[in-house]
C-alpha cells in the first residue's frame, strides 16, 4: 500500500493525467512527486489493483477515468481493473469524473459536484465508500437510499449534481436521474438507456457511440460533439454548438442550433410516434421536433 501525505493538490490518481495528451506535461507533470511518490507511480499501483492511502485533503477530479486504459496514452480504450483510494480528510469537486473501475473510501466531506459515481455501503468502518454508476449498474452493488436499483434500472433521486453520469457504459440497463445533470452526461455511453428528468449541462452526449439519452429538459452547449452513433432525444432546447463533428447517430429536439455539416432534417412518421411516447406529448406536438444527422460522406 503507498502512503502519502497530501495537502489540497488536484488530480491525484487520476488516470488522464489532467488529459496530459492536450497539455503535454504543461498542466501537470505525470514524474512530479507528492511526499516522494509521482502522480504516475499512484496509477500504476491502482491499475496493479494495490491500494493508495492519502493522509490529508484530496484537491478536484479525484481518481478521473479510473479503471480506463486510455487510447490516448497507449491503451486499448477499455476497461481495466483497479484498486482503491482510502482518503483521510476531505476531497474537492469533480471526484471520479468518467471513472469505470475501483472504489474510493473517503473519512470527510465530498463536494459537488461529484463525477460518475454514488455511494453504496462501506466495508470500511469509519469511512463512506463509492463506486461507479457504470460498474454498479454493470455488476448490481447496491446504492444508499433514496437511490435505488432493481430490475436493470437504476434510478437516482438524492438530488446530489453529477458530471459523466454512465461514462462508457455497455451494459444493456438504464439509468434515471430525478432532477438535474451536470456535464457530459452519457460521455462515450456504447449502449443502455440514460434518462435524465430535469436539464443536463454542456457536452451531453459527447462521443456517445451507442445506447440512448433522454433529456426531459435542456441541454447545455456542445451537445452530440464527435457523436459516433446512438440516439439523444431533448425535450426542450440542446444549445448551440451542437453535433460539432459528428459521425453517426441521432438528435431529436425542438430547439437546436448545429454546426455544419450536421443538419436539421424532419422527422419520420416513425420518429414522430417515438417523441410523442417518450416525452409524453401529442403527435401535433412532436411535429414541432427536428431530427439532426451527420451530412453523408461522399467519395469521388
Amino acid at each position: 500500500m503507498i502512503t502519502i501525505r497530501t495537502s489540497g493538490e488536484k488530480c491525484l490518481c487520476d488516470f488522464t493525467f489532467d488529459f496530459y495528451w492536450q497539455h503535454r506535461g504543461s498542466r501537470l507533470d505525470p514524474d512530479a512527486e507528492i511526499d516522494g511518490w509521482s502522480y504516475r507511480a499512484l496509477v500504476d499501483a491502482l491499475r496493479r489493483g494495490e491500494t493508495v492511502r492519502i493522509l490529508g485533503d484530496a484537491g478536484s477530479r479525484l481518481c478521473s477515468s479510473m479503471g480506463v486504459d486510455l487510447r490516448r496514452l497507449g491503451g486499448s480504450g477499455g476497461a481495466v481493473d483497479a484498486g482503491k483510494v482510502i482518503v483521510d480528510g476531505d476531497v474537492g469537486p469533480r471526484m471520479g469524473i468518467s471513472m469505470i473501475r475501483g472504489a474510493i473510501y473517503v473519512s470527510g466531506r465530498v463536494e459537488e459536484p461529484l463525477g460518475n459515481v454514488m455511494e453504496v455501503e462501506s466495508d470500511l468502518s469509519g469511512y463512506r465508500r463509492f463506486v461507479s454508476i457504470t460498474e454498479l449498474l454493470e455488476r448490481g452493488y447496491s446504492p444508499l437510499h433514496p437511490n435505488e436499483l432493481s430490475d436493470g434500472v437504476l434510478r437516482i433521486s438524492d438530488g446530489i449534481t453529477r458530471e459523466t453520469i454512465g461514462a462508457r457504459n455497455e451494459f444493456p440497463g438504464k439509468i434515471e436521474v430525478f432532477g438535474n445533470a451536470g456535464m457530459s452526461a452519457g460521455i462515450l455511453m456504447r449502449a443502455g438507456v440514460l434518462e435524465i428528468h430535469g436539464s443536463s449541462g454542456r457536452n451531453t452526449g459527447v462521443l456517445l457511440s451507442g445506447g440512448t439519452v433522454v433529456v426531459h429538459g435542456d441541454t447545455g452547449d456542445f451537445t452530440a460533439t464527435e457523436m459516433r452513433s446512438g440516439e439523444i432525444f431533448v425535450k426542450g432546447n440542446a444549445g448551440d454548438f451542437a453535433c460539432s463533428r459528428m459521425r453517426g447517430g441521432s438528435v431529436f429536439a425542438r430547439e437546436c442550433r448545429p454546426v455544419p455539416p450536421a443538419r436539421n432534417t424532419s422527422a419520420s412518421p416513425d420518429d414522430l410516434r417515438r417523441i410523442s411516447k417518450i416525452f409524453g406529448i401529442s403527435s401535433i406536438h412532436a411535429m414541432m421536433y427536428r431530427k439532426i444527422v451527420p451530412m453523408p460522406i461522399t467519395t469521388a
